[in-house]
């Protein structure tokens, strides 16, 4: 993870839009920028480094576009839905074709205030944003939530699942912020884009915490009523006659 960097929301923030969310505060996903608007959205981030640095290559904001059954707010044209995940670049690779591939970092949720369309040489779009809240502080530790989530990565079913291992290493060292393994865990459980976007959209953190929380005990129970129908190893593939 990227050390603490301050968010400047009195700038304007380059928009990179895509049908679905694919980044949380906290996660990280690799993308490729190939259209020749957000090659250049890339390129002038990267100009605005002002020690030759990655992580002081400027912000950008992950968008998504308001689809035809989107009925909530919808922002410029074509339109976007209001919430977006404000990301720094962590890692970027020019690629032979001039393509940039960039691993990008979550850094805050914000709400789109308003939209500048492209304008003469610039041709992806800029926003003002609003950060989505309530602290400007730190991530912090939250000890009962903490232990709530390490009994249930390390019990039944999921103390088997590999992809909760990052999460039970990181509950060990006690070095990350319980926010950062809601993040994480949420960004694992949640399915299809609707639910997705809510948590995007939600300034609450308990209330996400709260949708980890009844994801990984919706899980434990699917998993452990498998493992119940299952036959042990030692008895597959015989039959008792």
């Amino acid at each position: 993870m990227p050390p603490a960097i301050r968010i400047d929301f009195a700038r304007p923030m380059a928009l990179f839009p895509l049908p679905s969310v694919v980044v949380f505060p906290h996660t990280a996903e690799w993308l490729v920028a190939f259209e020749p608007r957000y090659r250049q959205l890339v390129e002038d981030c990267l100009r605005a480094r002002t020690d030759g640095k990655l992580l002081s290559a400027a912000p950008f904001a992950m968008a998504t576009y308001a689809s035809r059954h989107w009925r909530g707010t919808r922002v410029g044209e074509p339109p976007l839905r209001p919430a977006v995940c404000v990301v720094k670049m962590v890692d970027h690779r020019a690629l032979p074709d001039g393509r940039h591939q960039i691993l990008v970092h979550g850094m805050a949720r914000a709400e789109i205030d308003s939209i500048a369309e492209p304008d003469g040489r610039r041709l992806y779009r800029l926003a003002r944003l609003r950060p989505l809240h309530a602290r400007n502080d730190a991530a912090r530790r939250m000890p009962e939530l903490e232990a709530s989530i390490e009994k249930l990565v390390n019990s039944g079913e999921l103390a088997r699942m590999p992809r909760l291992e990052q999460v039970r290493q990181w509950i060990r060292k006690g070095n990350v912020p319980t926010e950062v393994l809601v993040e994480q865990l949420n960004d694992l459980l949640s399915r299809g884009d609707a639910c997705r976007y809510g948590l995007l959209a939600e300034a609450n953190g308990r209330l996400r915490a709260r949708f980890m929380l009844s994801e990984l005990h919706h899980l434990s129970t699917l998993l452990g009523d498998a493992a119940r129908r299952t036959p042990a190893s030692d008895t597959r593939g015989t039959g008792l006659n």
